[in-house]
């Protein structure tokens, strides 16, 4: 087989030229404009990718945020509900259920929209739904001691923690938009600490401090 190819291109000088220009050069020029095709469209998707993500990004970020601003608007409510009048056992108990009902979409919004999130980002978010963890606790606890004029002091101090955690995530959201240019007025946000109201009495502040010591000391903190 070999020597015959051999014979006919010895016999056949032109048949080299036009095998090359005819054939293996058209099919090189095809694999490398498929070769390239390829290359732009992997780099179209990329970019597509990139800037979809961006989006995506964004779009979680104010969705996340306004669960949880929507969550701390809700602390609040309990904070109310807790105030003046929870003086029997069905106070706390039927607060709780109230704001466990109205954040219950929240906690779906917010565990939908975490895709692209950095996990800084997922930490803080973390952070904010352990200290709700530990204000039903406390809120239960004080349930069961029948502490009930302790309530809105926890809280009132749970509230606290939960605005500087929102403060952080917000400022986290912003330091990453490069592409951005967002104002930020940090003093503004801080009036979210005081969303509940004036600090309680010294006197429920250190009854509070004493309780809360013993939970944490029981572990149930």
């Amino acid at each position: 087989m070999n020597e015959t190819i051999k014979y006919i291109l010895e016999n056949n000088p032109g048949l080299i030229n036009i095998i090359l220009t005819g054939v293996l050069l058209p099919l090189g020029i095809l694999w490398l404009t498929n070769r390239n095709n390829r290359q732009l469209k992997r780099i179209e998707k990329n970019l597509e990718l990139q800037f979809k993500t961006k989006d995506d990004i964004r779009e979680q970020e104010k969705r996340v945020y306004s669960s949880l601003s929507k969550i701390l608007f809700d602390v609040q409510q309990l904070h109310v509900s807790l105030s003046g009048t929870c003086v029997d056992t069905s106070c706390i108990i039927d607060a709780l259920k109230k704001f466990d009902n109205s954040v219950s979409k929240c906690h779906s919004d917010i565990a939908d929209n975490m895709l692209y999130l950095s996990s800084e980002s997922i930490n803080l978010i973390y952070d904010f739904y352990n200290t709700i963890g530990q204000l039903k606790i406390q809120l239960q606890e004080l349930n069961r001691q029948k502490e009930y004029n302790l309530a809105n002091v926890t809280v009132y101090y749970s509230a606290q923690n939960l605005a500087d955690t929102l403060i952080q995530i917000q400022e986290l959201f912003i330091s990453q938009r490069s592409d951005l240019k967002v104002q930020f007025d940090k003093l503004s946000q801080e009036k979210m600490r005081y969303c509940c109201g004036q600090e309680p009495p010294k006197e429920l502040k250190e009854k509070y401090e004493q309780v809360r010591t013993a939970m944490i000391e029981q572990n149930l903190l």
